[in-house]
């Protein structure tokens, strides 16, 4: 009987890649520490974030960094003792802000975003899960005209890319959402972004899907590998159990570099460190999601509840989560909603997987064939995850892709820090 593939992390990115390769009649055993809450997926602003092909990184990010580390409420924050490490991290996604890398990076990241509902539409429907993603618009919101035009390469970028999309004066922003605060004067609707309204319930209904189709679901931490020349044939728990494996796909999110090196490939893979907080009864819900663009974060209705979500810090998988930074996301929200309800509010930390160059590794392993790597997804995550798993399945039934994945490829860090 021959060995399952076996999927390394329950997130969306795994969860995808197990459910497209059961598709094409693989047999899948997905490996996940099990506790969904923790992770990234469960915590995410659950966009579809259709048309959003701006890099992390642009040729304005080395004048704007400072002010946002100024900025108590601004988007980024660094754990300055974990500066040294990070240094060459930070290099690399300097370099990757040149203008000339921005339009490369952009446009690959466009051929991911242009299949999101395409790749996601038949998951849906197999899961039965269809009412769980609801339509846009999705607003971006500034404080002024202004505001907006000096963010204008980053919206040439998104037109370029075939991004729909209305430009809201004060009076009609205001009328299409109209709890917004006064200081609001202006914003941009995303026309095609849905939103998910429940990331844990959609990866509960992918999880049962799997399952139901003949896909096992096992419990634990993968710590080594089981070699056979140059390709893996089982994965190791931290229990000592191991799995025989046919192929491997690494999919473990922020903690995906520590199982690459053990395969010989050095990836640098930072934690983008994202803080959530959920409140029960917010007082106030607005109609449409909503994103502050200068100070990085999101107004997301879910259900009867509001989700604010956003920021970034770098910071190791294992430092202590800065509930500060939880607590500005509300102090951020009330500029947006006045009369917000914080009563009951829950706070939450995650790891985004995130690359300097603000593109996922998805391609085999350098020196492991049958190994498959599908990671650093960074704030696409969900976004990306439909289409990463074709891609995975793509490659581990050697089926030629209509999207290069060249672009992906884990050789591209192999160089020096500052090439």
């Amino acid at each position: 009987m021959t060995a399952p593939v076996v999927v390394i992390g329950g997130g969306f990115i795994g969860l995808c890649s197990a459910l497209q390769m059961q598709r094409r009649g693989l047999a899948v055993t997905l490996v996940d520490p099990g506790d969904p809450e923790a992770a990234a997926s469960f915590g995410n602003a659950g966009q579809f974030a259709v048309g959003e092909v701006v890099p992390l990184s642009g040729p304005d990010t080395p004048a704007k960094v400072p002010r946002w580390l100024m900025d108590p409420l601004g988007p980024l924050a660094i754990r300055w003792r974990h500066l040294p490490r990070l240094t060459p991290w930070l290099i690399r996604l300097l370099r990757a802000g040149r203008p000339d890398r921005v339009a490369t990076i952009s446009a690959s990241m466009a051929a991911l975003s242009d299949r999101i509902h395409l790749d996601y539409q038949p998951l849906l429907e197999a899961a039965g899960a269809q009412a769980l993603v609801q339509p846009g618009p999705h607003l971006r919101v500034y404080p002024s005209r202004a505001a907006f035009d000096a963010d204008g390469w980053r919206w040439d970028m998104r037109v370029k890319a075939g991004l729909r999309h209305d430009l809201l004066d004060r009076d009609a922003l205001h009328a299409l959402e109209p709890t917004l605060g006064e200081d609001i004067h202006f914003a941009v609707a995303a026309l095609d972004a849905t939103s998910v309204i429940d990331p844990l319930a959609l990866m509960r209904a992918f999880d049962a899907c799997f399952r139901a189709g003949g896909g096992t679901v096992v419990t634990g931490k993968v710590t080594a590998f089981t070699r056979q020349g140059n390709a893996v044939s089982g994965v190791t728990l931290a229990d000592g159990r191991v799995i025989a494996a046919s192929q491997v796909v690494i999919a473990a999110g922020a903690w995906s570099h520590r199982l690459t090196r053990l395969l010989g490939d050095r990836v640098p893979l930072e934690s983008e460190r994202g803080y959530h907080v959920m409140l029960p009864d917010p007082g106030v819900m607005p109609r449409h999601t909503m994103s502050h663009v200068a100070r990085g974060f999101a107004v997301l209705p879910m259900g009867d509840r509001l989700r604010l979500a956003g920021t970034v810090e770098l910071a190791s998988l294992e430092a202590p989560p800065n509930w500060d930074r939880a607590r500005r996301l509300i102090e951020g929200a009330r500029t947006l909603l006045p009369g917000l309800n914080t009563e009951g509010a829950r706070f939450w930390m995650g790891h985004r997987p995130g690359l300097p160059d603000s593109l996922p590794v998805i391609d085999r392993a350098t020196r492991a064939r049958n190994v498959i790597y599908a990671f650093g997804h960074g704030h696409f995550g969900l976004s990306w995850a439909a289409t990463t798993g074709r891609l995975v399945a793509d490659l581990a039934t050697d089926t030629s892709s209509n999207l290069d994945i060249a672009p992906f490829r884990v050789g591209r860090f192999a160089g020096p820090v500052w090439a």
